[in-house]
């Protein structure tokens, strides 16, 4: 090319990639992927990341990928081949995704990529934050009715593909229910749905009394599917034949039962009937879709959690992903923050200071964090607070100026944990709220022990309101686990003006949770299934790693006193 379009081709984004990111490909990384007999892959392991980067760099299918690569120019420089050779087909990008979702490799790709990025770029990574954010893989949201027809409906389709001897016993009235005219049944209008859902709740019974004694059939995943939405949404009972209920429910998953004849004595035997539970009786983590059997159901909807963590300090040039993590939208935050800090510390990015919204502050929490050298920055549940008001109704010079933050000023005039000094693990007393230290204490049955002396506490003015216990001697002991004592101590920290300053941080992960799910097709996946979910959201944050560091330094490329050109 001409001397004026390779300049201006060596001071776009393609340059910053090819000389800052594609190094930081260790693709030994890959080595045990490949049989050692048999030579070297045919595609580069680094092309086939720089690829996968690009690609949900630019949220692309693996169609577009191609065609960037056979004829876009910049895509052939940042990834340094030449015009002639750049082709990969969809196969090979499908087949490498495929050995990232089956071993840790992605995981490893995130981290040494995103510590490259860091050392290389001097970001600091003490102080970070996290937050959650809601996915719904590449499913329909079925409701109930829908949910058991679409579950029967695959069961028959699994069925017809890989044992059709089976499936030739299928009555046909269940072909055509559920095959012929698929999904018709789940398409009622409202007063129709509870009486189909009881049909259907019938048709559900019926095939898995009929299927279970077949262990063929019982092996295959779309009856394990059928049967986990029977006990999931139903219990079973034993009812007289066109009668009331009786016998309480019949329990174990036997198939005998369900048959109507005659019997000794001339009475027709009880049958197996389908109840369905209560729809509040059903979990969070029952069965959504037959099409993703791992998404759950929670506040925030039916898919999964993404748990994501990034650097926020201020005086770094651009913020990184540190941690992505995948759970079902069932859990709570509460269960992540360990998780999030063992990946943290295996990656070698631990923060000193992690910051999170109320879902993840707890005190169990917080003495955890900071047993590992973090300090929790969240706010937990504090029943003491007072109510929030509405602050544009009232007048600026009645406004309260001061918080309420000692014994003295605090209304009902009262002494709590809060008010006493403890180490950062809440496994130590320093002193009481009158400033005397413990005599004596320890820890046992996971609670602090310690006593202050009598002659301290005797003439203490806030003896009659501390919430220590006084001993038959006179001595006053406090008794109470770390978790407790972390409550309480951040219930009174977090009404105070500068943990809000350090708290107001928090908000800023928002907008790179937006970023994922908008830029970057994290809130419209292609795939479903946790292991491809967190392979998707592992990418697509290593990818906005990779934009923000180009991005960086295509910034310092427009400027010619810069010394990213010289590194050529």
């Amino acid at each position: 090319m001409s001397p004026e379009k390779a300049a201006r081709l060596a001071k776009s984004w393609a340059e910053p990639f090819r000389l800052r990111v594609l190094p930081l490909v260790d693709e030994e990384a890959f080595r045990d992927a490949f049989c050692e007999d048999n030579g070297r892959p045919n595609t580069s392991i680094r092309l086939l990341v720089g690829l996968h980067l690009l690609r949900d760099w630019h949220d692309m299918t693996d169609a577009e990928v191609v065609e960037q690569l056979e004829y876009n120019l910049q895509w052939q420089y940042a990834l340094g081949v030449e015009p002639r050779s750049a082709h990969v087909s969809e196969k090979t990008l499908w087949t490498f995704r495929q050995r990232l979702k089956s071993s840790d490799r992605a995981q490893r790709m995130f981290e040494s990529i995103t510590r490259g990025l860091a050392e290389g770029d001097g970001l600091s990574l003490g102080r970070q934050r996290l937050d959650s954010t809601h996915v719904v893989p590449n499913i329909a949201i079925l409701t109930r009715l829908g949910l058991f027809v679409e579950t029967v409906a695959a069961f028959l389709t699994a069925l017809r593909s890989e044992l059709p001897a089976a499936f030739a016993t299928v009555p046909a009235g269940y072909v055509k229910r559920y095959l012929e005219r698929e999904g018709y049944f789940s398409d009622a209008k409202r007063s129709q749905a509870p009486r189909r859902l009881v049909a259907v709740a019938q048709d559900v019974l019926a095939l898995y009394d009929r299927f279970v004694a077949d262990e063929t059939v019982a092996a295959l995943p779309a009856f394990m599917t059928l049967r986990r939405l029977l006990f999931e949404q139903c219990t079973i009972v034993e009812v007289e034949p066109n009668g009331p209920e009786g016998g309480g429910a019949a329990g174990g998953d036997g198939a005998d039962g369900g048959e109507d004849g005659p019997a000794e004595g001339g009475r027709r035997a009880r049958v197996r009937q389908a109840s369905l539970r209560e729809a509040k009786e059903v979990g969070g983590d029952s069965l959504q879709t037959p099409y993703d059997t791992d998404a759950t159901y929670g506040h925030k909807g039916k898919g999964y959690e993404v748990q994501v963590s990034e650097t926020c300090n201020p005086d770094n040039p651009y913020q990184l992903i540190t941690g992505v993590a995948v759970n079902g939208a069932h859990e709570s935050d509460q269960k992540a923050v360990v998780p999030m800090l063992d990946q943290l510390e295996a990656a070698r990015m631990a923060p000193i200071e992690l910051v999170a919204d109320t879902g993840y502050g707890s005190g169990a929490n917080i003495v955890v964090a900071a047993e590992r050298g973090v300090e929790l920055v969240a706010r937990v549940q504090d029943p003491g607070a007072r109510e929030p008001t509405d602050p544009m109704a009232t007048p600026v010079a009645a406004m309260a100026t001061a918080d309420v933050t000692t014994p003295a000023t605090r209304p009902g005039a009262s002494v709590d944990f809060g008010d006493f000094a403890f180490d950062t693990t809440c496994n130590s007393v320093l002193c009481c709220p009158a400033g005397f230290e413990a005599q004596v204490q320890h820890m046992a049955g996971g609670q602090l022990i310690a006593r202050f002396s009598a002659a301290n506490c005797v003439g203490c003015p806030l003896a009659a309101l501390c919430p220590t216990r006084e001993l038959a001697n006179g001595d006053r002991q406090l008794r109470q686990s770390p978790a407790h004592i972390a409550t309480e101590l951040r219930q009174v920290e977090q009404r105070q003006a500068p943990f809000k300053e350090r708290y107001k941080i928090r908000s800023g992960i928002e907008s790179t949770n937006n970023e994922l799910k908008h830029t970057h097709g994290l809130g419209d996946l292609r795939v479903r299934g946790e292991p491809q979910v967190a392979l998707a959201a592992t990418l697509k944050a290593l990818a906005l790693n990779v934009k923000r560091a180009v991005t960086h330094h295509l910034e310092l490329l427009v400027d010619p006193g810069q010394e990213l050109a010289g590194a050529r």
